[in-house]
């Protein structure tokens, strides 16, 4: 095998992860008017994991030195969240909502702590793909 056909295996390997990523990105900039450029950082078991850094903090850069929105996509379903740094440099985590894919429609599960179904620690873990990136 040549060099240049492992060179297109993995182009086709990540444009075949953003495809799967596209309709949840579109609804996450539909649903909240916020047009992030998700990066990919890698697998995770079976989950893609996307980062993009909020560059606009408003008023709340008084208190907030940095924030990152994560995304854990699978071909149905998708979790977002964000990590954020306050100014003692302290981190926190904040689940923003769920996504599943149903027959081509994707639906937005706002995010509820009593679900753990949806929203169970382990999905809603952000702080952890934080600490190991």
């Amino acid at each position: 095998m040549k060099l240049r056909d492992l060179i297109k295996l993995k182009e086709n390997n990540e444009s075949s992860h953003e495809m799967m990523a596209m309709p949840f990105f579109r609804e996450f900039h539909t649903r909240y008017g916020y047009n992030v450029n998700f990066k990919f950082l890698g697998m995770k078991d079976e989950e893609c994991i996307y980062v993009a850094p909020v560059s606009d903090l408003g008023m709340f850069d008084m208190i907030v030195s940095d924030a990152k929105i994560y995304a854990k996509i699978t071909e149905k379903s998708a979790i977002f969240g964000i990590v954020y740094t306050l100014t003692g440099l302290e981190k926190f985590e904040a689940t923003i909502s769920a996504m599943k894919q149903k027959d081509g429609t994707v639906e937005t599960i706002l995010f509820d702590n009593s679900d753990k179904k949806t929203f169970s620690d382990k999905a809603t873990d952000f702080l952890g793909i934080e600490k190991e990136g």
